[in-house]
């Protein structure tokens, strides 16, 4: 007996083709309570029918689940909101100056260590004074009479006896004439913005910095 005679033999043709068996589900939806809550009413015992509360109780539990799926869905409605209103903020500081924590200033090779300082009050005297990784000062530099307010200060990398200091971050902080050091806001470009995916934020690319989250910026020059 040959192919086709073994399929006709169990009521088959060669061009009958077996459908895939379907998906299994283990969670059940709204529709599948609904269905399993008209069975248990149109089955049950005339002697014994369902009690009132029970009947409550289940039209309960449907509005919760109904309830959290509305909610789920809202909450993710209001998530790709968030980050679309942050995109377009992000997308808006392309091509500006941002300021952010000063712990690590950069000073780029054949560039200049750029940021401010946010003064609560005049100073009669500014002085930056820049510190290398190990935490030992490499630089003093004077401004002046500044008044209260942002100063924005750059430091070319040259060391008071005038070699140029090594490229790579540096903390800064300055003294606006009273002896306590005041930390200081880095400053940097902002080249591109990299759009969240999958929940994650939207993070500028800063140049010299990398990508930083967009919660760092701490002042938009």
């Amino acid at each position: 007996m040959n192919a086709a005679d073994t399929l006709a033999a169990a009521g088959l043709r060669g061009s009958d083709t077996l459908a895939p068996p379907k998906e299994r589900r283990t969670v059940l939806n709204q529709e599948d309570f609904m269905s399993l809550l008209s069975a248990q009413l149109r089955f049950q015992d005339p002697s014994k029918p369902m009690e009132a509360n029970d009947m409550v109780a289940q039209m309960a539990q449907l509005s919760m689940v109904s309830g959290v799926s509305e909610l789920n869905t809202g909450i993710a409605d209001l998530s790709a909101s968030l980050n679309s209103s942050r995109a377009a903020q992000a997308t808006q500081l392309v091509g500006r100056d941002v300021l952010l924590d000063g712990e690590a200033t950069l000073l780029p090779l054949g560039g200049a260590l750029t940021g401010a300082v946010n003064l609560g009050a005049d100073a009669a005297d500014l002085k930056i004074s820049i510190y290398d990784s190990a935490g030992r000062l490499v630089r003093q530099v004077s401004l002046g009479h500044q008044p209260a307010g942002l100063v924005r200060f750059a430091w070319d990398g040259s060391l008071a006896n005038g070699a140029g200091a090594a490229p790579g971050y540096y903390r800064v902080y300055a003294d606006p004439g009273t002896g306590a050091a005041v930390p200081t806001l880095a400053a940097a470009r902002a080249d591109s913005v990299l759009l969240g995916a999958d929940g994650q934020a939207v993070q500028l690319v800063l140049e010299g910095y990398g990508v930083t989250d967009l919660g760092a910026v701490k002042q938009v020059m």
